[in-house]
């Protein structure tokens, strides 16, 4: 009996750890790429380079942020990825991502019908 209240308490006192490591990975994970990316742009514009860094790393974290890729490295971490896995998983994954709904989907049908017989007409006349 005591060794599971030892266990549980154990536990309690990893999960805050655990998640604190897993924002802490999913923070550094998302922004660290972003200024790379920034900062390769900025190397071909010397007299410039810090705006292009930033003015890309802010695009590229906005990108990251829709595609939820903190989300997908806090969820791979939490669920204990080894490096590369989680990398592949936070990256390359398609889980967590937002799903076009029936009403998008009929939208862009419509769009693209209304929009084709705009510019191309009745081909069959």
């Amino acid at each position: 009996m005591l060794s599971r209240i030892q266990t549980a308490h154990t536990r309690r006192d990893d999960v805050p750890t655990s998640k604190m490591r897993a924002i802490i990975i999913s923070a550094v994970g998302t922004v660290i790429p972003c200024i790379i990316a920034g900062a390769i742009v900025g190397i071909f514009f010397r007299s410039s380079f810090w705006y292009w860094t930033l003015g890309i790393a802010v695009l590229a974290f906005l990108y990251a942020c829709l595609d939820r890729i903190p989300l997908r490295l806090f969820t791979g971490t939490m669920k204990g990825l080894p490096l590369g896995g989680l990398l592949r998983y936070g990256y390359a994954s398609t889980d967590k991502r937002p799903v076009p709904t029936f009403y998008e989907i009929e939208d862009r049908e419509r769009f693209n019908i209304y929009s084709y017989d705009h510019y191309y007409g009745d081909r069959e006349k």
